[in-house]
């Protein structure tokens, strides 16, 4: 991502779908994996996505602690109110947003306003002839629902992996052959 900033989304949908059914998968193993950023992910020769650095990885449904990177952690994390798997499908629409448009969406240099926005912000999104940056209305809807704040009302949540791949967004790529 440093070398080419932003993805069409073309090459966002297969990297996004990827990393959707990797974190579905470890849900439905009861893991949260707490750590999503681009960092963490290993693009092999043939394109394809690995997840590395388990590190803050737990297993369990809920937990109270604090960890994660600044620019990807959810506003339950922030509040201390308890987060669970949908901390990582906050950590999916932060990284769409950042394929797309090449910043995270609540990004700030001073730590406390950035996660003041989490917080609180209303999800903005660059200005198409300011930025020359213009993000689908799909896009836009798959993201703006991975982003809602309350944890419980966030895609995800409910329906896990399957509730956010069968977004739209996702409708051209064939996910079994991709699995």
């Amino acid at each position: 991502m440093r070398q080419i900033r932003r993805f069409d989304q073309p090459s966002v949908v297969f990297y996004a779908a990827q990393i959707a059914l990797a974190l579905s998968h470890l849900h439905q193993s009861n893991i949260m994996y707490r750590d999503l950023k681009p960092e963490n992910l290993l693009v092999e020769k043939s394109g394809y996505i690995k997840l590395s650095d388990f590190g803050l990885a737990k297993f369990g449904k809920e937990s109270n602690s604090f960890c994660g990177t600044p620019e990807y952690i959810s506003p339950e994390m922030l509040l201390g109110t308890g987060h669970d798997h949908s901390a990582d499908w906050w950590a999916l629409g932060v990284l769409i947003y950042e394929m797309l448009c090449g910043i995270p969406p609540f990004y700030d240099k001073n730590r406390n306003m950035m996660f003041l926005k989490i917080e609180q912000a209303k999800l903005r999104w660059p200005d198409p002839e300011q930025h020359g940056i213009l993000v689908s209305d799909v896009a836009k809807d798959l993201i703006t629902k991975l982003l809602i704040k309350d944890k419980t009302k966030r895609l995800g949540a409910q329906g896990r992996g399957e509730e956010v791949l069968a977004h739209p967004f996702f409708q051209d790529i064939d996910l079994d052959k991709l699995l």
